[in-house]
């Protein structure tokens, strides 16, 4: 397993990373900060560009674009039936939020609506 080596940590940033791990149970720090890397590794990434597009048998066509850090959100629907509009609209409200699993809850929206998804 690799090594990781952190230098030029200020001793109460130390000392509170310590009283963590005594806290969180019995663990020293190192095996403590193990953990939390494990953790964050593991965790989505909330991403701020992306997009996707779907089509369905139908003719329903759908993109969703997240192209800025501002926020914005490009759009386009077409020939949907009301449950793929309905669940596009909700998908589009995850990406605008576009928080912690969004960008998954969308994806899985389209999928359970359309023929094809086309994630990037």
């Amino acid at each position: 397993m690799p090594d990781i080596l952190i230098r030029d940590v200020p001793e109460d940033v130390a000392r509170a990373l310590t009283e963590k791990a005594l806290r969180d149970g019995t663990m020293d720090r190192q095996a403590w900060l193990r953990k939390k890397l494990i953790e964050l590794a593991t965790m989505p990434t909330v991403r701020s560009r992306y997009s996707f597009k779907a089509v369905s048998e139908n003719g329903a066509y759908v993109t969703i674009n997240r192209r800025y850090a501002d926020g914005h959100v490009q759009r386009g629907a077409r020939n949907c039936s009301q449950e793929q509009f309905d669940a596009y609209q909700r998908a589009c409200d995850y990406v605008e939020r576009n928080e912690l699993g969004d960008y998954e809850a969308a994806y899985k929206l389209l999928v359970q609506h359309f023929d094809e998804v086309f994630p990037s």
